[in-house]
């Protein structure tokens, strides 16, 4: 991501790509890095440190990649262009920056809601609307050859009705990979719990996305019956389920849970 709006930069030992229309100073920043990197500071996930920012005009989000990471911080912000300029929503870089191992991202707030929370408030026509829209829009990027290193709900936004994705620092892009990174990305994004949330509208979401991709009867049956029993393999896994009780209990009854699985009152919602 070059031009006239962006300019290559150099800061005692960083060095990176700045977007002048932001108006931020990249010293203040990569200083504000480095003492989050010090203290630990913000939300801490596998590879970095997230924390948000006031510039005084716009809300930003920082990232921070300890050593050996760093090269992450570029993958996030070429991908994150990339889609962008393929027409999918991301976050809108600011500044990109290595200093040896170590790198930096500061991209500006997406805002909109949380996918979790958009899905648990809105019922009806809307809700189907959309379940759809989210199943178009990880078809969409599928063929578009996009494959998103990390679908997981909370790396999704609303936002005036469409769909913003977040962190790319694990995001590729080649046919080869949505070969066999599609279907992991359909199992990150199903594994969320939503109360309220039925077999019915995970299936609205699966369908639409056969559908942007134009997958065959045949081959959506096939796709359908994998995600169920991968996306269970996984809530068996992360929240600690008793496989017995899964395999009794089945895809609907484990997914309708809306939270940590309980058998009994799996048991009482079969009976309804």
């Amino acid at each position: 991501m070059t031009g006239v709006r962006y300019v290559r930069w150099r800061h005692d030992g960083w060095h990176g790509v700045l977007d002048l229309e932001a108006g931020v100073a990249p010293g203040a920043l990569v200083a504000v890095a480095e003492t989050t990197a010090a203290d630990e500071a913000g939300r801490r996930s596998r590879h970095a440190w997230t924390r948000a920012l006031a510039d005084g005009r716009d809300p930003l989000w920082l990232k921070v990649y300890p050593p050996p990471d760093g090269h992450r911080a570029w993958r996030a912000w070429r991908m994150g262009a990339a889609l962008a300029a393929s027409g999918f929503a991301s976050p809108e870089g600011i500044l990109v920056a290595r200093r040896g191992r170590a790198g930096v991202l500061v991209t500006r707030d997406a805002g909109g809601q949380p996918l979790l929370a958009a899905v648990a408030t809105t019922v009806g026509s809307s809700k189907r609307e959309l379940l759809h829209a989210l199943g178009r829009a990880v078809g969409g990027l599928h063929a578009a050859g996009f494959v998103h290193g990390d679908l997981v709900p909370s790396n999704v936004i609303v936002r005036d009705g469409e769909l913003v994705l977040l962190d790319h620092d694990r995001t590729r892009r080649g046919r080869i990979l949505v070969w066999w990174g599609a279907r992991r990305n359909l199992v990150q994004l199903g594994r969320f719990v939503v109360p309220g949330l039925r077999a019915a509208d995970r299936m609205r979401v699966l369908c639409a996305y056969a559908d942007r991709r134009g997958l065959s009867r045949r081959s959506r049956r096939r796709l359908a019956r994998w995600v169920a029993a991968k996306t269970i393999a996984r809530r068996v896994a992360i929240d600690r389920i008793a496989e017995p009780d899964a395999a009794r209990a089945g895809y609907a009854a484990v997914m309708r849970s809306g939270g940590p699985y309980d058998p009994s009152v799996a048991r009482r919602a079969e009976q309804r």
